[in-house]
């Protein structure tokens, strides 16, 4: 095949698109002889530009091209904005009634294209490709044939794959930052008509415009995580909640019936014009993001200035400077649209303001982004300005460590990306006096600043292929799920499931029997040797929980305990450990475990260091007085202490002085004790005695050597009041087994025949598990209000499936009786809060409520039955719960925290870490959250001011304490899942929508830690450092709690979530359960816990809400 020639002309220009055809017209009528080249004529019905800013609209008038009267045309006024935080939308129009143009792309280049073949001097040649360009000739196939054509200056008018370019050398590809879907609306009006709406909050931003009577186009930018097998879901499950009201459902409509065609988005500034033989204009020169709708302005622009030039390097320079404001703003506009990061946020929000408080603002942004104000200076001032409202509004009212924190990542996020503009700024003005000739070192460097807009230069360019998501149906998995629960439920309609720890308080339990002279009877006494048994760790000692190393302090108690069941000491269930013991050295026990030795007579009492009555007698203003001690902590102390004062030891049986023997194999008598206060095995600690403590340790040895008698009793007996008031308020259970142990011995030794140390001594029994497999064991907790209400919660979002509705009925009559409905008579001398309003753990005979514990039974009352729930009930619990809440903004647990003081710092406890004073948690601050939200919705009139400004200041808390990176450590479960989990459940309580900016950035961590298989895993280690530490495999619950998160948070990532469901039901057994793995549950930072009934409600939890929006989305 020969080429042949095809004539010689002035000008060739490649692409007849609007810009294209626009450009043949200005030089036709300066009298240039034009040949116009397109290959492919129905391109021009593909998704692109079609909103014009004024300057572009003029050009069509001035070249009588106006096409302003036509049916597929509007008037373009300006911009109308709706932020995310859904308050007013925000008006920013065109200045001095100027008016921009609005018309179907189709539209606009067929009536150029008419105006093209009107003109004498076009040589339009349709459906002839362009095959190679070099200068002065350009070469091109039509119907098979290969033909040239002679031109002095050909022009790239062909986008940005252009062939031109190409020709040029240039790059031809900028990496896609994310799709263009648009959607054709009818019969729908718009709430400001004229003006193109600008909508946030979805997952990305959506532009929307009239294009005729009759149509209306929204044009949404999806982020390229989502497939094109998504897009209708994603349009209907997470873009339609954020139309404008009226547009909802035409836009789901739309979408339903895809409607929509769809494009690539990229963004490459301007580096180059080309050459004077062979010129770049349009998207073939730069393009951005249509948002903003700077593309058709500023290639129009261009044909105009091109025509109208003598020389190239006029034009070329004319251009850059004519652009280089507009283009800056347009991809600063939609990265500060698009990106979330924590300083585009700030900015963002900042601009918000701004604009609301001065349409003189909005009139400077329009002016620059329209073409109209192209001041270098005009476009600093408003960045600098606007950058400083976002610095202001970022600054820390108070000296809070999470907020300054964040606002450091804030400014130096700013920071980077203005080094960065400026640097490409400086390397882009260099890049266009050489001409362009380097033009990917402006564009990488522009792109560490735009990091949304631009992604990294580093990776492929143009289309992903993300894979397509399946849906799975899990209505089966729910169901078995929700049979198996409801087969859990009890008589009286409660759920509760073991809190497993480790066999420590059933040695305690044993070792108080024999201190008391209290046989056990052989069933039991069976029945915790079997539990020591099945605890054992596989060295064949015991350790702090399932997954612990060897512990000196469990095995010493359990072995001891074990001896003085019957177990002679050469057993197989006890030689390893006594052979460990021996190792280890007992005397290295931590304090509690010689506490507990000394009273066996097993330690002596000046191996301990002073456990002082005295501190109760302080005054209670001073930051040390035990009032102001986290409660677990000040009761296991006051017990100890009354205990302490006494120096009772049992007497020396023989087993007493066997166990002597096998506990310090160098002989008891050659024991220094006193020497061994400090001995402290370092693998039993979370943290050794601090420097303060150990001087207040030197202080007591001096106030116990010196100390005056009478004070002395008085101490003790107040202590001793105080002891039997807590047995009385908790049915003589007291708040734990930990220190009621420690109360019944503390009373036996005041009086053995005391009528209420008799009576906790029979309650012992309501702390006991006993079954088969695992033996009789004491847990540290009961936990019916806690696991009712989270199972409320989850049987809830699936009332359709059998037997669900009886069983919410009846949980929530449960649930309701277990109330604390009235104070107790001298809560305030116990230094307790007033536990009226609250709910409890494990139930109203408890005693003891919990802020979170009220919130949770709270949340499930009004999903279960909310036409049951008592107002004054509700409002009592509002109460109770307000009565938690810290002067930070944050909750705390049992109490609001009463020293700012930091007690840690004398926290005695050695094997376990922050217990020494309540503190603002997470979970308690969104759980609390959630019940006040849920309050306000169902029943507004128990919020008051007071609970509306609560609600308001933890929101602030949860915002200042959140990590960094998106996450919140939590306390009670295992630990940035966990903590995650419930920061997202406060967000969205407190308001916040799918794009607030901190639920994001939480949801982003989650989905950051999906593993392979869908699920997600969090070791516990990470604990003990309060570091985030992935687990090997993936964890159940963890899985159910990452999903509950995402789903409520309404995050779009639907494919994330698919595989997570996908993952639980591929754990699932037949029979409804999931297996035991990995404790989840976890306090003082080392203790871990199995809450055996997590592993059914929580997974039954994500699976409802999963199934429940998959079938929003199906519909």
């Amino acid at each position: 095949m020969t080429d042949s020639r095809g004539g010689s002309y002035d000008v060739a220009i490649v692409g007849a698109g609007p810009v294209g055809s626009l450009c043949a017209i200005a030089h036709a009528r300066k009298g240039y002889r034009v040949a116009l080249f397109e290959a492919n004529p129905a391109a021009s019905k593909r998704l692109a530009g079609e909103w014009l800013h004024p300057p572009a609209a003029r050009i069509l008038r001035d070249l009588g091209l106006s096409v302003d009267g036509d049916a597929q045309s509007a008037s373009g006024k300006g911009f109308v904005v709706f932020p995310e935080d859904r308050e007013h939308p925000i008006v920013i129009p065109y200045s001095n009634g100027t008016h921009g143009l609005v018309c179907d792309h189709a539209t606009l280049v067929s009536r150029l294209r008419e105006a093209v073949e009107s003109e004498p001097g076009i040589d339009f040649r349709l459906h002839t490709r362009v095959s190679e360009v070099e200068d002065g000739r350009l070469s091109y196939v039509r119907n098979g044939a290969s033909e040239f054509v002679d031109a002095e200056r050909i022009v790239g008018a062909d986008g940005r794959s252009s062939v031109v370019r190409r020709s040029l050398g240039l790059p031809t590809r900028s990496k896609m930052c994310s799709r263009m879907v648009g959607l054709t609306l009818k019969g729908v009006s718009l709430p400001m008509e004229g003006y193109g709406h600008i909508v946030c909050g979805a997952p990305g931003p959506v532009l929307i415009y009239r294009l005729s009577e009759d149509r209306v186009r929204a044009v949404v930018d999806i982020p390229l995580e989502y497939s094109s097998h998504e897009w209708k879901g994603v349009l209907a499950d997470s873009f339609a909640r954020w139309m404008p009201e009226g547009l909802q459902s035409a836009f789901i409509e739309a979408s339903a019936e895809e409607r929509l065609d769809a494009s690539a988005n990229a963004v490459s500034p301007r580096v180059t014009y080309g050459t004077s033989r062979r010129v770049l204009i349009g998207d073939a020169a730069g393009h951005y993001h249509p948002l903003t709708a700077t593309g058709l302005t500023l290639g129009f622009g261009d044909a105009m200035a091109l025509a109208e030039g003598e020389e190239f390097r006029d034009f070329s320079n004319e251009r850059f400077e004519a652009t280089r404001v507009p283009e800056v703003l347009a991809m600063g506009l939609y990265e500060v649209f698009a990106d979330q990061r924590a300083e585009a946020t700030a900015l963002r929000e900042a601009m918000y303001r701004r604009w609301r408080s001065s349409s003189a603002a909005c009139d400077k942004t329009m002016g620059l982004l329209a073409c109209e104000d192209r001041s270098v200076s005009s476009l600093s001032r408003e960045f600098t300005t606007t950058i400083v409202w976002a610095l202001r509004a970022t600054v820390p009212r108070s000296l809070n460590g999470s907020a300054w924190r964040r606002f450091r990542e804030v400014a130096r996020g700013m920071g980077n990306r203005l080094g960065w503009l400026s640097l490409g700024a400086w390397h882009l003005y260099r890049g266009r006096r050489a001409g362009g000739t380097a033009p990917e070192r402006p564009t990488r460097t522009l792109a560490r600043a735009f990091l949304a807009s631009m992604p990294s230069a580093s990776g492929p360019a143009g289309d992903a292929s993300p894979t397509e998501t399946v849906s799975p149906d899990a209505g089966t998995a729910l169901e078995r799920a929700a049979t198996r629960l409801l087969d859990l439920q009890a008589e009286d309609g409660s759920w509760e499931g073991e809190m497993v720890w480790c066999p420590m308080l059933t040695a305690q339990w044993v070792l108080l029997h024999h201190i008391l002279g209290r046989p056990i009877d052989d069933g039991r006494r069976q029945g915790v040797l079997r539990h020591f048994e099945q605890s054992r760790l596989p060295e064949g000692v015991w350790g702090l929980h399932d997954h612990s190393a060897p512990h000196l302090f469990v095995t010493t108690l359990v072995y001891i305990a074990t001896r003085l069941l019957g177990v002679e000491r050469d057993d197989h269930l006890i030689e390893p450990a006594r052979r460990f013991l021996q190792a280890e050295g007992v005397q290295n026990i931590p304090s509690w475990g010689k506490f507990w030795l000394a009273l066996l007579n097993l330690y002596e009492w000046t191996g301990l260091h002073p456990i002082l009555p005295e501190l109760w007698s302080l005054p209670r203003r001073l930051p040390l007085h035990p009032s102001n001690w986290y409660c677990h902590t000040r009761l296991i102390y006051m017990a100890m202490a009354a205990i302490y004062a006494r120096r009772f030891q049992t007497p020396v049986t023989p087993t007493i002085a066997s166990l002597r023997d096998e506990l310090f194999p160098q002989g008891f008598e050659n024991v220094d004790f006193p020497a061994s206060r400090n001995r402290l095995r370092e693998a039993d600690l979370f943290a050794r005695p601090t420097v303060w403590l150990r001087a207040g340790y030197r202080g007591a040895q001096l106030i116990e050597r010196f100390h005056g008698k009478r004070l002395r009793a008085r101490s003790v007996d107040a202590l001793i009041g105080q002891i039997r008031w807590e047995l009385n308020t908790t049915d003589h259970t007291s708040i734990s087994p930990v220190s009621g142990l420690l109360n019944i011995l503390a009373l036996w030794l005041h009086d053995p025949h005391d009528p209420d140390c008799q009576r906790a001594l029979d309650q012992l029994d309501l702390w006991f598990w006993e079954d088969e497999e695992r033996g009789a064991r004491m847990t540290g907790a009961r936990s019916a209000s806690w696991d009712t209400g989270f199972a409320l919660q989850a049987l809830s979002i699936a009332p359709q499936l059998g037997g669900v509705p009886d069983a919410l009925r009846r949980g929530s009559a449960f649930l309701r009786t277990q109330q604390i409905e009235d104070s107790f008579p001298g809560f305030r001398e116990a230094y307790r809060n007033d536990p009226q309003g609250g709910w409890c753990f494990a139930g109203k005979w408890h005693g003891w409520p919990v802020t979170d514990c009220t919130a949770e039974a709270v949340v499930g009352l009004i999903a279960a039955d909310r036409t049951s729930v008592s107002e004054t009930a509700l409002r009592d619990a509002v109460r109770f719960m307000l009565r938690g809440q810290n002067r930070d903004g944050g909750f705390g647990s049992y109490e609001a925290q009463r020293s700012m003081f930091d007690l840690e710092r004398f926290n005695p406890a050695e094997m376990f870490g922050e217990s020494m004073t309540e503190h603002s948690f997470v979970e308690c601050t969104a759980s609390c959250m959630a019940a006040l939200a849920a309050c306000r919705e169902h029943f507004p009139e128990v919020i008051d001011g007071a609970a509306e400004r609560a609600l308001s200041q933890a929101d602030v808390w949860l915002r200042h304490n959140q990590e960094r990176d998106g996450s919140w450590r939590g306390v009670w479960g295992v630990q940035f899942i966990y903590g995650t989990l419930f920061g997202i459940r406060g967000l969205v309580a407190g308001g916040a929508g799918p794009n607030d900016p901190a639920l994001r950035s939480a949801c982003q961590w989650l989905l950051d830690r999906q593993r392979e298989d869908g699920g997600w895993g969090e070791h516990p280690d990470g604990c003990l450092t309060g570091r985030y530490v992935a687990h090997e495999e993936s964890q159940v619950i963890q899985t159910a709690w990452a999903l509950i998160a995402l789903l409520e948070a309404g995050h779009s990532n639907w494919t994330a979530i698919s595989r997570g469901a996908r993952f639980l039901m591929d754990a699932q057994g037949e029979d409804g359960t999931w297996p035991r793995q990995d404790m989840a549950g976890v306090f003082f930072r080392t203790a871990l816990l199995d809450y055996v009934l997590y592993r059914q409600y929580f997974p039954l939890h994500a699976l409802a809400l999963y199934e429940e929006r998959r079938k929003t989305r199906g519909s």
